[in-house]
């Protein structure tokens, strides 16, 4: 080999070996500064009466199943990592303030007056939410640069979860029954109307059943027309014997004549009278009424029932956030891994090494 391809091998050596490795150990003993984790693990779980809920964390960990709340514990992770929880902090905490009095780390300066949006992305990386598709746990972590803020951090974002998921829960059940109260009173106001409009109708035709009216009137009628047909008989056969201007046959004659009358009366009752009050109309027009106040009835039924059954859907939807494992203070920094970092690093450079040397190499076969 040539002097001049070892001096371009240990340019190379020295621009991807030696010299990042020795910013990389100059950064990590120098200016790497030590960030402190401290972390949590919780479970949004459902209120009820089953013994098994009552160590939700627990018996997920022993069966290998996934919590029934797991749509709410991925809401509450994308709620830890946002803007809100965020400015929740800093108006709490005043983590700005604190994380920018680092100066030392340049890979983790922080400027007081940052933008929201740059904040919210240094924000999320010392926070970070992380949910376990196996046991159901949500494990929160906070790098901070002193062991108590990061405790203080882990803290005020359990309690501010809580509220949340609280709040998230309770907001639904609280609609889910307003709505079925309020179809409640809708169906009750309605078959209080209907009630009433049968109650009334009753009281200004003095019936109590119209149907049963209309149908005793038909009776009488009927009863009527078999005792005119009889008598009429009776008079057919008078005349026969008798002159018809003798006292009997007169006498009949009036009883016949009595009793189509009272039959002419009760038809017109029944079928024409002419003031509207017809015992049919009045007997069509009750069971309509009857009708419509059965209906309003079962839908005010129907109604009670479905404000039971939300009442206990919503009972189902309360959930509660349960720590698994408490918030701790960490007692040394578990950031940065410095020998594990400046190990990646260096194979990483190896690597990169090996592979500039094949191009080079592939090109100066290629060149010659």
């Amino acid at each position: 080999m040539s002097s001049t391809g070892k001096f371009k091998g240990w340019r190379l050596t020295l621009g991807l070996i030696v010299v990042p490795m020795v910013l990389a150990i100059v950064y990590y003993s120098f200016f790497a500064v030590d960030r402190f984790v401290s972390s949590a693990q919780v479970v949004v779980r459902q209120d009820g009466n089953n013994p098994g809920a009552q160590l939700p964390g627990l018996s997920m960990l022993l069966n290998g199943t996934n919590p029934a709340s797991r749509e709410e514990t991925l809401y509450l992770r994308e709620y830890i990592v946002s803007m809100d929880m965020m400015q929740l902090l800093e108006d709490r905490l005043h983590w700005v303030e604190q994380y920018s009095k680092q100066r030392n780390d340049p890979f983790f300066w922080l400027d007081k007056d940052t933008e929201r949006e740059d904040l919210l992305k240094y924000y999320q990386r010392m926070v970070s939410a992380h949910y376990d598709e196996t046991t159901g746990l949500l494990r929160v972590e906070v790098q901070a640069f002193s062991p108590e803020l990061a405790e203080q951090m882990v803290k005020t974002i359990l309690e501010a979860s809580e509220r949340f998921v609280n709040e998230v829960s309770h907001g639904i059940a609280r609609e889910q029954m307003r709505f079925a109260q309020v179809e409640l009173e809708g169906a009750k106001k309605h078959y209080t109307k209907r009630k009433e409009e049968l109650l009334s109708f009753q009281n200004r035709n003095k019936v109590l059943d119209g149907k049963s009216s209309a149908q005793g009137r038909a009776s009488i009628i009927d009863t009527l027309e078999g005792e005119h047909s009889k008598e009429r008989a009776v008079l057919t056969q008078m005349l026969y014997k008798l002159h018809p201007d003798s006292p009997q046959v007169k006498q009949q004659q009036q009883r016949v004549n009595a009793i189509r009358e009272q039959l002419n009366a009760e038809k017109r009752l029944l079928v024409s009278a002419p003031d509207g009050d017809q015992l049919n109309v009045v007997a069509s027009r009750f069971q309509q009424l009857t009708l419509d106040a059965g209906i309003a009835e079962e839908t005010y039924k129907t109604a009670v029932a479905a404000l039971d059954n939300a009442r206990i859907e919503a009972s189902k939807k309360i959930r509660t956030l349960v720590t698994v494992v408490s918030p701790n203070t960490p007692q040394m920094a578990l950031y940065p891994e410095r020998l594990y970092n400046l190990a990646t690093i260096f194979l990483a450079l190896l690597l990169l090494y090996g592979i500039a040397r094949f191009l080079i190499a592939s090109i100066e076969d290629h060149r010659d």
